[in-house]
């Protein structure tokens, strides 16, 4: 699946350890995070790149038998999201 089909409020499957899940897709929002290097660090620079992706965050349940949706989120960066998810499905 590509990262640009992963829309909010949408049911993908997905296989993990062997087992079928299906995910609801309850948030998508931006993260940003600050790297330095080891070099600027020791230099005592204050300036530190950044770095901006997308994560998912998503409530997920067993795709065998319906016991209600997971009590906390998941969260996972797009990319990775959108590797794991087979394809879209009905949520009911």
């Amino acid at each position: 699946m590509y990262p640009d089909e992963v829309k909010v409020d949408r049911c993908y499957s997905m296989t993990v350890n062997g087992r079928r899940i299906i995910v609801r897709v309850t948030k998508l929002f931006e993260m940003t995070t600050r790297v330095a290097r080891s070099e600027d660090v020791k230099n005592g620079s204050t300036e530190s790149p950044t770095m901006k992706s997308t994560v998912v965050r998503f409530v997920w349940r067993h795709a065998a038998y319906a016991t209600g949706w997971s009590t906390s989120q998941q969260q996972l960066p797009l990319a990775y999201f959108a590797a794991a998810a087979e394809k879209e499905v009905a949520c009911s």
